[in-house]
């Protein structure tokens, strides 16, 4: 039997499949601004490079090292008239399908980066897949092969008007609704 909270993470899965995807259109009506990669911009990290291990410090504490640490982003080469951003951070390797670690939204349209560790004010997060408020870190079952972390951000057209903690079936199609273009920086943790 599924449980509201198992509904929910599924429901917001799917809502990031389509989010993620361009030009996609769903029943719910979620789609994305174009059908070409004209839309994607640059993200990077100073602590790993796309499809590079995640450093042990961005990990959970269930890691040796882990300080449960958002990594530093940097992104550039977004649309002029984005207004605010948002950054979803997802491992699509979980067991039971893609796990969402952080949904949050509202950042300034004029930041471009992310340092480490950051706790950006003015900001409103959504739901985790966990049912939570905040960034969960990398924390693949030990054993597991390595997940990929994909760390996306989305350029908006304005800012969202999702409340703090919404659950995925309300931050992600707002997002999506908004988004005028994204960019991706996907790292791999796991495999001890």
């Amino acid at each position: 039997m599924m449980t509201t909270t198992m509904r929910s993470a599924l429901a917001g899965a799917g809502a990031l499949v389509l989010l993620t995807g361009c030009g996609l259109a769903g029943a719910s009506g979620f789609k994305t601004s174009t059908t070409d990669l004209s839309d994607w911009f640059t993200v990077t990290s100073s602590a790993f490079t796309e499809g590079a291990p995640i450093p042990a410090r961005f990990a959970c504490p269930a890691y040796a090292g882990g300080l449960n640490k958002t990594p530093p982003l940097h992104w550039s080469g977004e649309p002029t008239d984005t207004q605010a951003y948002a950054i979803v951070v997802d491992d699509p390797n979980a067991p039971h399908g893609t796990y969402i670690h952080w949904v949050i939204a509202n950042i300034d349209g004029t930041v471009g980066d992310m340092v480490e560790g950051a706790r950006i004010g003015r900001t409103v997060d959504g739901q985790n897949s966990s049912g939570t408020v905040g960034y969960l870190a990398p924390c693949p079952p030990k054993g597991d092969r390595p997940h990929q972390y994909r760390f996306t951000v989305y350029a908006l057209s304005g800012k969202v008007t999702m409340k703090q903690g919404a659950p995925l079936t309300d931050s992600l199609p707002e997002i999506a609704r908004l988004t005028i273009g994204r960019g991706r920086l996907t790292g791999n943790f796991g495999g001890r």
